[in-house]
Order: C-alpha cells, then sequence, then structure tokens
C-alpha cells in the first residue's frame, strides 16, 4: 500500500536549511557537476530486458555524449560512442533497434556488435591501414 507523504509544521525540522536557488538552476554549477561527478561514476542508462537479444540496442545520451549500449554475438553487453572513427558520423539515430552489425551511414564503415571494424570500403588501399 502506498501511503501519501504531505509536509507539515511538525515535519521540519527546526533549523534546517536549504541550499541557495543558483544550486538549482545555474548552467556553470551543472556543467561542474557533470565534469566532477557524473563524468566519473556509474550511470545508469537503462536495463538489460531493453536489449534481451543479440544485436539489440539502446542510444542513450550520457553527460552530452551520444552512446550505443549493444548485446553482442556471447551475450556480452557493450558500450560505445555512437560515433564512427572515420569521419564521426552519428552511428545511430533511432533511440533502439535492432541490428546484426552497425554500419555508418556516411562511407559504409562496418562494426561487429563487438565494436571491431570489419568493413571499411576502399581503405584496403591505403598503406597502412590496419582495421
Amino acid at each position: 500500500m502506498i501511503t501519501a507523504f504531505r509536509k507539515t509544521a511538525e515535519t521540519f525540522a527546526g533549523g534546517a536549511k536549504t541550499l541557495e536557488q543558483k544550486y538549482f538552476v545555474s548552467p556553470e554549477i551543472f556543467a561542474e557537476e557533470q565534469e566532477k561527478i557524473f563524468a566519473k561514476q556509474w550511470i545508469l542508462v537503462g536495463h538489460q530486458s531493453q536489449i534481451a537479444d543479440t544485436g539489440d540496442y539502446v542510444v542513450q545520451q550520457v553527460i552530452g555524449e551520444s552512446l550505443i549500449v549493444i548485446r553482442d554475438k556471447t551475450g556480452e553487453i557493450r558500450g560505445f560512442y555512437n560515433v564512427c572513427r572515420h569521419r564521426g558520423t552519428r552511428l545511430k539515430e533511432d533511440a533502439c533497434g535492432h541490428a546484426s552489425a552497425i554500419q555508418c551511414p556516411y562511407h559504409a564503415w562496418t562494426y561487429a556488435l563487438d565494436g571491431r571494424l570489419i568493413g571499411a570500403p576502399h581503405m584496403d588501399q591505403v598503406p597502412g591501414f590496419d582495421k
């Protein structure tokens, strides 16, 4: 059973204080929190049931970065920046889906579900290129 909690004069502790308004609305303080707190901690991006099958993925924004979280062929859950390492193009625009591989829409560079580059058209002609 859920009960409602109503604040009354009796629920407030004497001498209690709150933070100044700027701590709740300041973009500068928020940016500092992102850098000093959130960038250094684990952040929930979803539940494993959202990517139950091989190739299922979700795309989330975390601290200004777009991430792909995907289940690979071994069942491992992996996370990657949602950009192609070739030209920085966004790999997936949709919030979730299923893929047998991840392919860049720009030059068709293709990544396995474990993040390995498995296809880079015409790059075999570039001396010293190593996938």
